[in-house]
């Protein structure tokens, strides 16, 4: 009898442990077409990107892929980002009632380090400047972190 109780607990003890463990994504790129964003964003230790839709306020998976290349047909955008000066759309997010666009643009497209990250506040279709940081680190101890490092 003890045996049981004791396997019990240890196997809901597990269970919540494992439910618990949120995995860790970082947001590297997004799309918007039409009223929807396309969120490109890669898990540690995971070489192909999740891909989820932000719709009407709600973030679900799109599709799960199994290869990068079907990442890349569905969003060529993507590849020309990485090397690119321009600015690039990386994340959403929304934050209370208010609701944020995020932006990188490289200085250097070889640099990752020298990327500015600005964030704009939408609001009835209008794009307002909030913050500009220098660096991604710097954007790592503001209010607006959970849009790129997402737990």
């Amino acid at each position: 009898m003890k045996a049981k109780v004791l396997f019990t607990f240890a196997a809901g003890f597990l269970s919540v442990c494992a439910f618990s463990q949120k995995k860790k994504e970082m947001a590297v790129y997004a799309e918007k077409k039409g009223n929807d964003y396309y969120l490109i964003r890669l898990e540690e230790n995971k070489e192909i990107p999740n891909v989820y839709v932000y719709s009407n306020g709600v973030t679900k998976p799109y599709k799960n892929y199994t290869d990068l290349k079907d990442v890349v047909m569905d969003f060529p955008g993507m590849m020309d980002s990485n090397n690119s000066t321009k600015e690039e759309m990386v994340s959403v997010l929304k934050k209370g009632d208010k609701f944020y666009e995020i932006t990188t643009q490289r200085k250097d497209p070889k640099n990752f380090e020298k990327t500015i990250v600005t964030v704009y506040e939408i609001f009835q279709g209008q794009k307002r400047i909030v913050e500009e940081y220098d660096t991604i680190y710097d954007l790592a101890g503001s209010p607006y972190k959970d849009a790129i490092f997402i737990n």
